[in-house]
């Protein structure tokens, strides 16, 4: 009867010291990873420059960035056109391979073009990102992009389907631009 006894209160408490362990080492399932996070949302760029004398995005403008996790790929408007390209992430780092965009010619409002072209040349040369209270910040040697998650909303006015192996599609309410070219960015 004494090892009975004994024995019950050994397994009992095994299972409570197993228990208590198991639970212990599980992570959180509803805390997301930081790229789980940076990734599959839209963003949408508030300011970008050297820091301490960033410049607002061009009122009239939206500049977005999508990092699709099924296809690898960043994309989005960089104000006039859109683009896309490659990306990896490793922890914290981010590097963007070859930035592939359409190359129409836009006049309004005045600064849009020279808008992107800054932004493009940064996202290119981008190094490492942060989140921090629903704010995304990607460095790009001596250069920052500050991003803003997308609200859920209504559907926006342009839609725009780019792969490398399509052809560009694009829908828009927007002013006509009278051509669509492919460039690619290379790093400087």
């Amino acid at each position: 009867m004494f090892k009975y006894k004994l024995y019950s209160a050994l397994l009992t408490i095994s299972l409570v010291t197993l228990l208590i362990t198991g639970c212990a080492n599980t992570p959180p399932a509803s805390e997301p990873t930081p790229t789980s996070v940076l990734e599959d949302t839209t963003w949408i760029l508030e300011s970008y420059g050297e820091p301490g004398n960033l410049q607002a995005v061009l009122e009239g403008t939206e500049i977005t960035a999508l990092f699709d996790s099924t296809e690898g790929q960043v994309r989005g408007s960089a104000g006039a056109n859109h683009y896309f390209g490659g990306y990896q992430i490793n922890g914290n780092q981010l590097s963007i391979q070859q930035i592939a965009h359409t190359e129409m010619f836009r006049l309004d409002p005045e600064g849009v073009m020279e808008q992107e072209y800054q932004y493009l040349n940064a996202l290119q040369s981008a190094e490492s990102y942060q989140i921090q209270d629903g704010k995304l910040q990607v460095d790009c040697g001596g250069r920052i992009l500050i991003y803003t998650a997308q609200a859920d909303e209504e559907g926006p006015s342009t839609t725009t389907t780019i792969t490398p192996e399509s052809e560009l599609e694009t829908t828009t309410t927007e002013a006509p631009m009278e051509s669509a070219i492919l460039a690619h960015i290379g790093k400087d």
